[in-house]
Protein backbone atom coordinates (compact mmCIF):
# COMPACT_ATOMS: atom_id res chain seq x y z
CA UNK A 1 0.00 0.00 0.00
CA UNK A 2 1.19 3.38 -0.98
CA UNK A 3 2.37 5.85 1.50
CA UNK A 4 0.80 9.26 1.37
CA UNK A 5 2.72 12.14 1.81
CA UNK A 6 0.83 14.07 4.69
CA UNK A 7 1.78 17.19 6.36
CA UNK A 8 3.42 17.09 9.84
CA UNK A 9 0.50 18.31 11.65
CA UNK A 10 -1.93 16.79 10.12
CA UNK A 11 -0.13 12.85 10.62
CA UNK A 12 -0.18 13.73 14.42
CA UNK A 13 -4.20 14.70 14.31
CA UNK A 14 -4.72 11.51 12.47
CA UNK A 15 -2.88 9.38 14.72
CA UNK A 16 -4.21 11.10 17.94
CA UNK A 17 -7.75 10.68 16.29
CA UNK A 18 -7.19 7.01 15.39
CA UNK A 19 -5.58 5.97 18.69
CA UNK A 20 -9.13 7.78 20.38
CA UNK A 21 -11.18 5.56 18.10
CA UNK A 22 -9.52 2.28 17.80
CA UNK A 23 -8.82 2.34 21.76
CA UNK A 24 -6.40 -0.10 23.17
CA UNK A 25 -6.68 -1.98 19.58
CA UNK A 26 -4.37 0.79 18.16
CA UNK A 27 -1.13 -0.84 19.09
CA UNK A 28 0.83 -0.06 16.41
CA UNK A 29 1.58 3.26 16.88
CA UNK A 30 5.26 4.20 17.65
CA UNK A 31 5.67 6.98 19.85
CA UNK A 32 9.52 7.10 19.08
CA UNK A 33 8.58 7.14 15.75
CA UNK A 34 10.28 10.22 13.87
CA UNK A 35 7.20 11.27 11.74
CA UNK A 36 5.40 11.92 15.31
CA UNK A 37 8.65 13.23 17.01
CA UNK A 38 9.84 15.20 14.19
CA UNK A 39 9.35 18.77 13.24
CA UNK A 40 12.12 18.81 10.16
CA UNK A 41 11.62 14.64 8.59
CA UNK A 42 8.33 14.29 7.60
CA UNK A 43 8.43 11.51 5.13
CA UNK A 44 9.75 8.00 5.01
CA UNK A 45 12.20 9.74 1.36
CA UNK A 46 13.36 12.78 3.37
CA UNK A 47 14.78 10.03 5.90
CA UNK A 48 16.02 8.12 3.64
CA UNK A 49 17.72 11.34 1.95
CA UNK A 50 19.45 12.08 5.03
CA UNK A 51 20.69 8.78 6.41
CA UNK A 52 22.24 8.45 2.90
CA UNK A 53 25.06 11.66 3.70
CA UNK A 54 26.39 9.52 6.47
CA UNK A 55 29.25 6.92 6.35
CA UNK A 56 29.39 3.83 8.69
CA UNK A 57 32.95 2.00 8.80
CA UNK A 58 35.64 0.96 10.91
CA UNK A 59 39.04 1.93 12.14
CA UNK A 60 41.61 -0.57 9.74
CA UNK A 61 42.25 -3.06 12.72
CA UNK A 62 38.61 -3.23 13.39
CA UNK A 63 38.58 -2.03 17.28
CA UNK A 64 36.58 1.21 16.38
CA UNK A 65 33.60 2.54 14.61
CA UNK A 66 33.88 5.75 11.98
CA UNK A 67 30.87 7.52 11.40
CA UNK A 68 31.11 10.58 9.32
CA UNK A 69 28.08 12.75 9.57
CA UNK A 70 27.18 16.14 7.34
CA UNK A 71 24.57 18.31 7.34
CA UNK A 72 22.40 20.67 9.77
CA UNK A 73 23.43 19.99 13.86
CA UNK A 74 19.71 17.85 14.07
CA UNK A 75 20.58 15.88 11.09
CA UNK A 76 23.84 15.29 12.06
CA UNK A 77 22.44 14.52 15.46
CA UNK A 78 19.86 11.66 13.82
CA UNK A 79 21.91 10.28 11.38
CA UNK A 80 24.27 8.87 14.34
CA UNK A 81 20.91 7.91 16.53
CA UNK A 82 19.97 5.70 13.36
CA UNK A 83 22.62 3.98 11.73
CA UNK A 84 24.08 3.32 15.55
CA UNK A 85 20.59 3.11 17.22
CA UNK A 86 20.99 -0.49 19.10
CA UNK A 87 24.26 0.51 20.45
CA UNK A 88 22.95 4.23 21.15
CA UNK A 89 20.36 2.76 23.56
CA UNK A 90 22.55 -0.13 24.88
CA UNK A 91 24.97 2.34 26.04
CA UNK A 92 23.01 5.50 27.18
CA UNK A 93 20.42 3.59 29.00
CA UNK A 94 23.07 1.27 30.75
CA UNK A 95 25.14 4.52 32.00
CA UNK A 96 21.62 6.24 32.93
CA UNK A 97 20.56 3.66 35.09
CA UNK A 98 23.86 3.22 36.80
CA UNK A 99 24.53 7.02 36.97
CA UNK A 100 20.98 6.88 38.96
CA UNK A 101 21.95 4.31 41.14
CA UNK A 102 25.35 6.56 42.42
CA UNK A 103 23.55 10.07 42.35
CA UNK A 104 20.22 8.53 43.54
CA UNK A 105 17.60 11.40 42.19
CA UNK A 106 16.79 11.94 38.46
CA UNK A 107 16.06 15.63 40.05
CA UNK A 108 19.86 16.41 40.27
CA UNK A 109 20.22 15.95 36.51
CA UNK A 110 17.52 17.88 35.48
CA UNK A 111 18.61 20.56 37.92
CA UNK A 112 22.24 20.30 36.12
CA UNK A 113 20.99 20.26 32.91
CA UNK A 114 18.81 23.46 33.15
CA UNK A 115 21.73 25.40 34.95
CA UNK A 116 23.79 24.77 31.87
CA UNK A 117 20.88 24.99 29.43
CA UNK A 118 21.34 28.81 28.81
CA UNK A 119 25.09 28.58 28.18
CA UNK A 120 24.81 25.13 25.44
CA UNK A 121 24.70 27.09 21.73
CA UNK A 122 21.47 26.07 20.56
CA UNK A 123 22.87 23.81 17.13
CA UNK A 124 23.93 21.57 20.38
CA UNK A 125 20.46 21.46 21.92
CA UNK A 126 19.38 20.55 18.26
CA UNK A 127 21.57 17.94 17.80
CA UNK A 128 20.57 16.12 21.24
CA UNK A 129 17.40 16.87 19.78
CA UNK A 130 18.44 14.81 16.24
CA UNK A 131 20.12 12.37 18.64
CA UNK A 132 16.96 11.35 20.69
CA UNK A 133 14.78 11.07 17.36
CA UNK A 134 16.97 8.79 15.57
CA UNK A 135 17.60 6.40 18.48
CA UNK A 136 14.30 6.74 19.60
CA UNK A 137 15.30 7.54 22.77
CA UNK A 138 13.53 10.01 25.51
CA UNK A 139 15.29 13.17 24.95
CA UNK A 140 15.58 13.94 28.92
CA UNK A 141 17.88 10.85 28.69
CA UNK A 142 20.15 12.17 26.12
CA UNK A 143 20.00 15.75 28.21
CA UNK A 144 20.92 14.19 31.41
CA UNK A 145 23.88 11.88 29.90
CA UNK A 146 25.52 15.43 28.87
CA UNK A 147 24.89 16.62 32.10
CA UNK A 148 27.21 13.93 33.62
CA UNK A 149 30.63 15.44 32.82
CA UNK A 150 29.64 18.67 34.88
CA UNK A 151 28.37 16.49 37.87
CA UNK A 152 31.09 14.12 38.25
CA UNK A 153 33.71 17.41 38.36
CA UNK A 154 31.45 19.55 40.47
CA UNK A 155 32.89 20.09 43.55
CA UNK A 156 29.64 20.36 45.29
CA UNK A 157 28.94 16.97 44.66
CA UNK A 158 31.49 16.65 47.67
CA UNK A 159 27.66 16.74 49.75
CA UNK A 160 26.87 13.05 48.62
CA UNK A 161 28.90 11.03 50.86
CA UNK A 162 28.85 8.01 48.18
CA UNK A 163 30.59 9.98 45.24
CA UNK A 164 33.34 11.42 47.91
CA UNK A 165 34.03 7.82 48.36
CA UNK A 166 34.46 6.93 44.70
CA UNK A 167 36.62 10.08 44.15
CA UNK A 168 38.62 9.53 47.01
CA UNK A 169 39.26 5.50 45.38
CA UNK A 170 40.03 7.06 42.03
CA UNK A 171 37.09 5.70 40.62
CA UNK A 172 35.24 8.82 39.66
CA UNK A 173 38.57 11.08 39.26
CA UNK A 174 39.13 13.56 36.87
CA UNK A 175 42.52 14.74 36.77
CA UNK A 176 44.39 13.19 34.18
CA UNK A 177 47.25 14.13 32.26
CA UNK A 178 48.52 15.82 28.97
CA UNK A 179 51.87 16.46 27.36
CA UNK A 180 53.14 18.55 24.47
CA UNK A 181 56.63 17.81 23.46
CA UNK A 182 58.25 18.90 20.13
CA UNK A 183 61.74 20.10 18.82
CA UNK A 184 64.48 18.88 21.30
CA UNK A 185 62.37 17.00 23.88
CA UNK A 186 61.59 14.22 20.66
CA UNK A 187 63.54 12.01 18.57
CA UNK A 188 62.46 13.43 14.97
CA UNK A 189 62.02 17.17 16.12
CA UNK A 190 58.05 16.79 15.46
CA UNK A 191 55.36 17.65 17.64
CA UNK A 192 53.45 14.88 19.55
CA UNK A 193 50.75 16.08 22.21
CA UNK A 194 49.67 13.34 24.64
CA UNK A 195 46.21 13.37 26.12
CA UNK A 196 45.99 10.96 28.78
CA UNK A 197 42.10 10.59 30.32
CA UNK A 198 41.58 9.28 33.57
CA UNK A 199 38.02 9.45 34.45
CA UNK A 200 36.44 6.32 35.65
CA UNK A 201 33.48 5.98 33.82
CA UNK A 202 34.22 2.59 32.38
CA UNK A 203 33.63 1.05 35.84
CA UNK A 204 30.07 2.11 35.92
CA UNK A 205 28.86 1.89 32.04
CA UNK A 206 29.60 0.30 28.86
CA UNK A 207 31.43 2.99 26.98
CA UNK A 208 34.39 1.50 26.77
CA UNK A 209 32.43 -1.03 24.87
CA UNK A 210 31.35 1.33 22.30
CA UNK A 211 34.26 3.92 21.23
CA UNK A 212 33.62 6.21 18.23
CA UNK A 213 35.59 8.43 16.23
CA UNK A 214 32.66 10.80 14.99
CA UNK A 215 33.65 12.61 11.69
CA UNK A 216 31.45 15.91 11.59
CA UNK A 217 31.09 18.13 8.48
CA UNK A 218 29.19 20.67 9.60
CA UNK A 219 27.15 23.17 7.60
CA UNK A 220 29.43 26.01 9.42
CA UNK A 221 32.84 25.78 10.66
CA UNK A 222 35.60 23.39 10.40
CA UNK A 223 35.52 18.98 9.88
CA UNK A 224 36.72 17.13 13.07
CA UNK A 225 37.64 13.99 14.57
CA UNK A 226 35.38 13.66 17.70
CA UNK A 227 37.62 10.82 19.94
CA UNK A 228 34.69 9.31 21.82
CA UNK A 229 31.83 7.05 22.23
CA UNK A 230 28.77 6.18 20.77
CA UNK A 231 25.72 8.35 21.47
CA UNK A 232 27.86 11.12 23.51
CA UNK A 233 28.17 14.20 21.57
CA UNK A 234 30.19 16.63 23.59
CA UNK A 235 34.06 16.34 22.59
CA UNK A 236 36.26 14.97 25.15
CA UNK A 237 38.90 14.39 22.73
CA UNK A 238 39.48 15.21 18.90
CA UNK A 239 41.40 17.08 16.48
CA UNK A 240 39.83 19.41 13.75
CA UNK A 241 41.04 19.59 10.09
CA UNK A 242 42.85 22.89 10.99
CA UNK A 243 45.36 20.28 13.05
CA UNK A 244 43.92 21.94 16.72
CA UNK A 245 43.46 18.92 19.30
CA UNK A 246 41.84 18.75 22.29
CA UNK A 247 43.25 17.93 26.34
CA UNK A 248 41.49 18.35 29.23
CA UNK A 249 41.72 17.68 33.07
CA UNK A 250 40.27 18.53 36.08
CA UNK A 251 42.07 20.90 38.34
CA UNK A 252 40.79 20.53 42.34
CA UNK A 253 37.60 21.43 43.32
CA UNK A 254 37.71 25.94 44.09
CA UNK A 255 34.37 27.06 45.53
CA UNK A 256 33.31 28.92 43.02
CA UNK A 257 32.77 25.50 40.73
CA UNK A 258 29.34 25.43 39.39
CA UNK A 259 27.18 24.12 37.19
CA UNK A 260 25.76 27.83 35.23
CA UNK A 261 28.22 28.11 32.65
CA UNK A 262 28.92 26.17 29.42
CA UNK A 263 29.95 22.62 29.79
CA UNK A 264 33.61 21.70 29.41
CA UNK A 265 32.30 19.07 26.50
CA UNK A 266 30.16 21.63 24.25
CA UNK A 267 32.91 24.14 24.61
CA UNK A 268 35.51 21.67 23.13
CA UNK A 269 32.88 21.23 20.51
CA UNK A 270 33.36 24.81 19.95
CA UNK A 271 36.82 24.57 19.57
CA UNK A 272 36.92 21.88 17.31
CA UNK A 273 34.03 23.43 15.23
CA UNK A 274 35.16 27.24 14.80
CA UNK A 275 39.26 27.46 16.04
CA UNK A 276 41.76 28.17 13.32
CA UNK A 277 44.84 28.66 15.37
CA UNK A 278 45.49 28.99 19.34
CA UNK A 279 44.68 33.12 19.01
CA UNK A 280 41.03 31.70 18.67
CA UNK A 281 41.40 28.95 21.10
CA UNK A 282 42.23 31.30 23.78
CA UNK A 283 39.32 33.51 22.77
CA UNK A 284 36.96 30.72 23.06
CA UNK A 285 37.50 29.55 26.42
CA UNK A 286 38.67 32.83 27.81
CA UNK A 287 35.82 34.36 26.89
CA UNK A 288 33.25 30.89 27.27
CA UNK A 289 31.03 31.20 31.15
CA UNK A 290 32.91 29.07 33.58
CA UNK A 291 31.82 26.27 35.36
CA UNK A 292 34.10 24.00 37.06
CA UNK A 293 38.03 24.38 36.93
CA UNK A 294 39.83 22.60 34.44
CA UNK A 295 43.29 22.66 32.88
CA UNK A 296 43.28 22.64 28.99
CA UNK A 297 45.78 21.61 26.70
CA UNK A 298 45.87 22.49 23.09
CA UNK A 299 47.83 22.45 20.20
CA UNK A 300 48.10 24.11 16.15
CA UNK A 301 49.85 21.50 14.08
CA UNK A 302 49.63 24.09 11.36
CA UNK A 303 52.40 26.45 13.62
CA UNK A 304 54.04 23.61 15.81
CA UNK A 305 52.41 25.50 19.20
CA UNK A 306 51.44 23.76 22.32
CA UNK A 307 50.02 25.93 24.91
CA UNK A 308 48.40 25.30 28.66
CA UNK A 309 45.29 27.13 29.96
CA UNK A 310 44.10 27.50 33.52
CA UNK A 311 40.50 28.15 33.19
CA UNK A 312 38.19 28.56 36.01
CA UNK A 313 34.41 31.10 37.09
CA UNK A 314 37.36 33.71 37.52
CA UNK A 315 40.55 33.56 35.77
CA UNK A 316 42.34 31.91 32.78
CA UNK A 317 46.42 31.73 33.20
CA UNK A 318 48.33 30.87 29.70
CA UNK A 319 51.09 28.54 30.07
CA UNK A 320 53.83 28.36 27.72
CA UNK A 321 56.84 25.61 26.62
CA UNK A 322 60.01 25.96 27.94
CA UNK A 323 58.10 27.89 31.11
CA UNK A 324 57.77 27.00 34.97
CA UNK A 325 54.37 26.59 36.27
CA UNK A 326 53.72 27.99 39.60
CA UNK A 327 50.06 27.74 40.60
CA UNK A 328 49.44 27.16 44.67
CA UNK A 329 51.15 24.49 45.54
CA UNK A 330 51.44 23.32 41.63
CA UNK A 331 54.86 24.02 40.71
CA UNK A 332 56.63 22.22 37.55
CA UNK A 333 59.41 22.97 36.59
CA UNK A 334 60.68 23.93 33.07
CA UNK A 335 61.60 20.99 30.53
CA UNK A 336 63.44 21.61 27.39
CA UNK A 337 60.07 22.05 24.61
CA UNK A 338 58.01 21.01 26.61
CA UNK A 339 54.70 21.49 28.16
CA UNK A 340 52.37 19.31 30.40
CA UNK A 341 50.71 19.02 34.04
CA UNK A 342 48.71 16.11 35.54
CA UNK A 343 47.69 14.14 38.34
CA UNK A 344 51.28 12.76 39.69
CA UNK A 345 53.10 16.12 38.52
CA UNK A 346 56.56 15.47 40.38
CA UNK A 347 56.56 12.28 38.64
CA UNK A 348 55.66 13.54 34.92
CA UNK A 349 58.55 16.20 35.96
CA UNK A 350 61.23 13.51 36.54
CA UNK A 351 59.95 11.21 33.81
CA UNK A 352 59.92 14.30 31.21
CA UNK A 353 63.44 15.31 31.97
CA UNK A 354 65.14 12.10 31.77
CA UNK A 355 63.60 11.06 28.70
CA UNK A 356 63.31 14.36 26.90
CA UNK A 357 65.16 13.55 23.45
CA UNK A 358 63.89 10.39 23.27
CA UNK A 359 60.61 10.48 22.58
CA UNK A 360 58.44 9.06 19.93
CA UNK A 361 54.84 7.96 19.73
CA UNK A 362 55.53 4.27 20.91
CA UNK A 363 58.03 5.44 23.98
CA UNK A 364 55.08 7.66 24.82
CA UNK A 365 52.56 4.16 24.44
CA UNK A 366 55.19 1.69 25.83
CA UNK A 367 56.82 3.69 28.92
CA UNK A 368 55.63 7.30 29.74
CA UNK A 369 51.71 6.63 29.67
CA UNK A 370 51.98 3.65 31.82
CA UNK A 371 53.78 5.17 34.30
CA UNK A 372 51.87 8.47 35.02
CA UNK A 373 48.20 7.41 34.07
CA UNK A 374 45.54 6.74 37.17
CA UNK A 375 44.06 2.93 37.41
CA UNK A 376 40.89 5.14 36.04
CA UNK A 377 42.41 5.25 33.35
CA UNK A 378 39.68 5.67 30.27
CA UNK A 379 41.48 6.55 26.94
CA UNK A 380 44.42 7.89 25.42
CA UNK A 381 45.47 9.74 22.91
CA UNK A 382 48.16 10.61 20.81
CA UNK A 383 48.35 13.40 18.13
CA UNK A 384 50.20 13.90 15.01
CA UNK A 385 48.74 17.17 14.62
CA UNK A 386 51.22 18.56 11.84
CA UNK A 387 50.11 15.70 9.55
CA UNK A 388 46.73 15.45 10.80
CA UNK A 389 46.93 11.60 12.54
CA UNK A 390 46.76 10.16 15.48
CA UNK A 391 46.45 6.84 18.11
CA UNK A 392 44.19 5.95 20.43
CA UNK A 393 43.78 3.51 23.13
CA UNK A 394 40.51 2.68 25.54
CA UNK A 395 39.96 0.49 28.35
CA UNK A 396 38.98 -2.51 28.15
CA UNK A 397 36.45 -3.59 30.84
CA UNK A 398 36.40 -1.62 34.55
CA UNK A 399 39.93 -3.69 35.90
CA UNK A 400 41.76 -3.60 32.13
CA UNK A 401 42.91 0.14 31.81
CA UNK A 402 43.64 1.77 28.36
CA UNK A 403 47.02 2.16 29.08
CA UNK A 404 47.74 -1.45 28.71
CA UNK A 405 45.78 -1.80 25.90
CA UNK A 406 46.36 -1.98 21.78
CA UNK A 407 46.55 1.55 19.78
CA UNK A 408 44.20 2.42 17.37
CA UNK A 409 45.78 4.78 14.06
CA UNK A 410 43.81 6.88 12.10
CA UNK A 411 44.85 9.58 9.78
CA UNK A 412 42.06 12.31 9.38
CA UNK A 413 43.61 13.59 6.57
CA UNK A 414 43.16 10.63 4.53
CA UNK A 415 39.34 10.54 6.11
CA UNK A 416 38.79 14.15 4.73
CA UNK A 417 40.02 13.55 1.52
CA UNK A 418 37.83 10.71 0.72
Amino acid sequence: MEIVRVTDLVLRLTLVLVSFISGCGWTRVDPWHFLIRSESIDSLEKEREILSRAKLSWTEDGRVRVLEVNGTPYERGYQQGALLRAEVQDNLNYMYRQALKTFHTEELFVEAFERARPFIPQEYLEEMHGLAHGARMPLKVIHHIHALPALTEWGGKRRLKEIVKKMMDGELATSCSNIGAFGEATVDGEMYVVRILDWGLHKISKLHQYPLILINRPSRGYASANIGWVGFLGAISGMNERGITLGEMGYGSPPNERLSGKPMPFLLRDVLTYADDLKQVRSLIKESPGENSYIFMMSDGKRGEVELYVKDAERFIVGKPNSRLLDGEEDLPAIKDTVYGGHYGPLMADLLQKQSGKLTPELLMSSIIPTIAMKSNFQNVIYDPKNLKFWVSNARGKDYRAAEQPYTFFDLGAALRH
